[in-house]
This record gives structure tokens, C-alpha cells and sequence, in this order.
């Protein structure tokens, strides 16, 4: 592909009016900006839709879609129907974007003719709550390469063709970006991965937004399938309700093993916090460390068996 080729960069947003004038501005103020931006909104009432109109009159490059009640992977389906270019590259509206990520995650597509990209994503944090969220969910750089889980459409690009030989998004609103990063890394795609187009995530407010994240996940990883296709959260699940009837049982017939279970737990818990306390230097890792992990772990289990 040559260097004049056209960039289309595509997003779906929700009730993001609290965060949606960061996001657009790190676009606009991309080195590279992309020849078209479709943002398709599914349905917001809280005055996103009347933002992204503002921006959409200003800069004729930005094009905005209402879908109302469209899940994730239908919306990015559906901008990506729209989109005129052949290059597409994705992005998230709970993220800020560094100025130079657009222009490093399309140049492997351009200049070593890639057909998928994958970047990073960092945390975005503003106190200590968000801050320690961003050191057990967010993955280091090596752990995002070529794990389905991790490699997240907030920061990607690939070849239109790429979309259509995989079918797509699922339609779905949590678990699409897995299931779609598993069918490009089964096929013999091109993948290139860089360390320079980065993305900051903004971590969640309260552990009630944990809580819906993780469960959102969970349900999505269920509804596609991902629990049965993927080890690791098939372990996860399984150890989850297995530590649960373990101790029922035991406060029922063998109390001392109920306690022991918990004690296991609760001395799982306080080493996390204890070595996040060593390496970070704050004190309120023994607090928040514990307790994240345990909504993270409960939210996740609770959503990928009810959701």
C-alpha cells in the first residue's frame, strides 16, 4: 500500500458525555488524522449524541450514526460497513489517545503491507483507587501480544478483508473483542505489533463500575462461547463455584475446613497486597489490592455463569 492511502478510524459510544470531549480532542490532535472518523452512537441520553454532532459540524471529517440499542460488535460492524477506506483502524471512547498512535498504528499496514496491528494500552488513573486498578488489569505490553483476552480493539487496525474473511464482530457487547481476535490469530494473517501506538485507558470510578466490567465480561465470554474455547477462564469458572461448594460443605459437615478455605483465601488476598505494597510504596495496596481482586474475581465468575 502506498503512502497516500485513506485511513478510516471507527468507534461506538454510549452515555459517554462525561468523558467524550477528552476522547475526541486526543483524536483531533492525532499527527495523522484519519480521511474519515464514523462514530456510531447506540442509543445515548445524556447528551453525548448532541457533543459528537457539535464536533461533526466543525470538523466535516467526522461522521456520526445512531443505532439505537446496538450492542458493541454491531456497532463496529456497522461503521465499518460505512467506512469508505480499505485501512480501518479502531478506537475506544473510554480511552485518551496519544497524539502520535494513529499515524504508528497504521504504518506497518503501509509501509510492511501487515494485515492486522496490534498496540498498547495503559492505564489512565487520577487516584489511588484508579491507580491500582491500572496494576492488576491493566497487562504489561509482553502479555497483550498474541493473547486473545488482551488484545483489545481500543488499539487496533487491520485491512478491511481482514474483517470480512472473520465474519466480522460478533454482535455482542462484551467478549466480541476476543472472539474476533481469536478467529485473525487462527488465520494466517499478517500481525505486526507495536510498542509505539499507545493508548491510555481511563480505569473505573467505584467498585459498583468494577463490578458491571467484570460481569459485563464474564456474560460476553458465556454468550460467545470464549469459557469453553479458552483454558484459562474455563479454569477460572470452575475453581470459582468449586472453592464455593468447597466451603458450604465444609461449614455444613467439617467447619475447620470452611475456615481453612477462608483463611487460604484471605492470605491470598493480603500477598497480592502486601507485594503491590513493596513494589508500589502505598500503603492503601493492603486495602484496595484485596478488595479489587475479590469484586474483580466475583463480578467476572458471576457474569460468565448468570449473564
Amino acid at each position: 500500500m502506498g503512502k497516500g492511502t485513506k485511513i478510516s478510524l471507527i468507534s461506538t459510544v454510549l452515555n459517554e458525555s462525561e468523558n467524550i470531549r477528552e476522547f475526541l480532542n486526543s483524536i483531533i490532535s492525532q499527527t495523522k488524522k484519519p480521511d474519515e472518523f464514523i462514530i456510531v452512537d447506540g442509543g445515548s441520553t445524556d447528551g453525548t449524541y448532541e457533543i459528537l454532532k457539535e464536533y461533526a459540524r466543525k470538523y466535516k471529517w467526522i461522521k456520526v450514526f445512531v443505532k439505537k440499542g446496538c450492542t458493541i460488535g454491531e456497532g463496529r460492524n456497522y461503521a465499518i460497513k460505512m467506512a469508505n477506506n480499505e485501512i480501518i483502524a479502531v478506537c475506544d471512547a473510554g480511552c485518551i489517545y496519544d497524539k502520535f498512535w494513529l499515524e504508528k498504528i497504521i504504518k506497518p499496514i503501509i509501509d510492511e503491507n501487515a494485515d492486522v496491528v496490534v498496540g498498547v494500552y495503559k492505564p489512565y488513573y487520577t487516584n489511588d483507587f484508579e491507580f491500582f486498578q491500572g496494576i492488576l488489569f491493566v497487562p504489561s505490553e509482553e502479555k497483550i501480544y498474541g493473547n486473545p483476552s488482551r488484545m483489545s480493539s481500543r488499539c487496533i487496525a487491520f485491512k478491511k478483508e481482514v474483517w470480512k474473511k472473520v465474519g466480522g464482530y460478533p454482535n455482542s457487547s462484551a467478549g466480541e473483542d476476543t472472539l474476533f481476535n481469536l478467529k485473525v490469530l487462527s488465520s494466517d494473517f499478517k500481525i505486526h505489533f507495536t510498542k509505539s501506538a499507545i493508548v491510555y485507558w481511563r480505569m473505573r470510578r467505584n467498585l459498583k463500575e468494577v463490578f458491571k466490567q467484570f460481569y459485563r465480561y464474564g456474560a460476553g465470554d458465556k454468550c460467545l462461547g470464549n469459557v469453553m474455547k479458552i483454558k484459562k477462564l474455563l479454569f477460572l469458572l470452575l475453581s470459582f463455584w468449586g472453592t464455593i461448594a468447597l466451603t458450604i460443605y465444609g461449614f455444613l459437615f467439617y467447619p475447620l475446613l470452611a475456615f481453612f478455605i477462608l483463611f487460604l483465601l484471605f492470605f491470598y488476598l493480603l500477598l497480592n497486597g502486601i507485594k503491590a505494597h513493596i513494589s508500589t510504596k502505598k500503603l492503601k495496596a493492603l486495602f484496595y489490592v484485596p478488595l479489587l481482586l475479590l469484586v474483580k474475581r466475583i463480578g467476572y465468575c458471576l457474569g460468565a455463569t448468570f449473564g
